[in-house]
């Protein structure tokens, strides 16, 4: 099973009560959660304006997390937050662990697909992969060599939004995985696909979280409205 359809399975047709798409981030909130994803550049290839815009809060909670399977970017960061919003439930607590502290201790390096903010409190080791590397950072093609001897590997929650992660899983077999970011879906079945640590949000104020989105705001924003939740797979946690 992907990872995809293993995120769908157990989405069903709920009402939806909102949907908020801004420059940085997609919202959709339904009676049980509200979800968060990052949205794609607006020149990245194949983005398109969605189908259905200004009625989109019409259609039900499972329609639109099937769009991460669009090739439309913006459809699938849309997707993204709309399966987040099942599984991010405003009743679900874990550990407040920041995710990256997951592998402060392993011995090896850590690769990081992703750019985080203050990775030396964190990781002893590490490497940088990124879409655009800067100085110092590796380009996406690296990965699957890096991959091979890393102690474990960090995916951006970003990667699920943009369809990336599936590739990613696939070069990563074997290795311990963990998914950290505030678009992170908390849902345990992904341990099934090798996941150890899900490091995402819970968001708790969707009143403020939907005004940020809309007026542009970014992950420091959105961070005063959500509580952040680790969840581990046995026997780690």
């Amino acid at each position: 099973m992907s990872l995809y359809d293993e995120l769908l399975r157990p989405i069903p047709p709920l009402g939806v009560r909102r949907v908020v798409i801004g420059i940085s981030w997609a919202l959709v909130e339904c009676e049980t959660g509200c979800g968060l994803a990052q949205t794609p550049r607006r020149d990245a290839p194949g983005c398109q304006p969605i189908p259905g815009a200004g009625d989109l809060a019409n259609f039900d909670l499972r329609t639109l997390a099937e769009m991460t399977r669009s090739l439309n970017p913006m459809e699938s960061a849309l997707g993204m937050a709309a399966v987040n919003a099942f599984h991010n439930r405003y009743d679900l607590y874990g550990s407040n662990e920041n995710g990256l502290d997951a592998f402060g201790n392993v011995d090896g390096p850590v690769t990081i697909v992703g750019r985080f903010p203050g990775l030396d409190r964190h990781l002893k080791s590490y490497r940088i992969v990124e879409r655009e590397p800067r100085e110092g950072e590796y380009p996406e093609s690296a990965f699957g060599e890096l991959a091979r001897d890393s102690a474990g590997i960090v995916i951006t929650a970003s990667a699920l939004a943009n369809r990336s992660a599936e590739h990613l899983f696939e070069l990563a077999r074997g290795k311990r995985i963990a998914i950290v970011g505030p678009g992170t879906p908390l849902a345990t079945s992904l341990y099934a696909l090798g996941v150890e640590v899900l490091a995402g949000s819970v968001v708790e104020n969707a009143d403020l979280a939907a005004t940020i989105v809309s007026q542009t705001g970014g992950a420091m924003a959105l961070k005063k409205t959500c509580r952040y939740v680790t969840l581990k797979a046995p026997p780690y946690e």
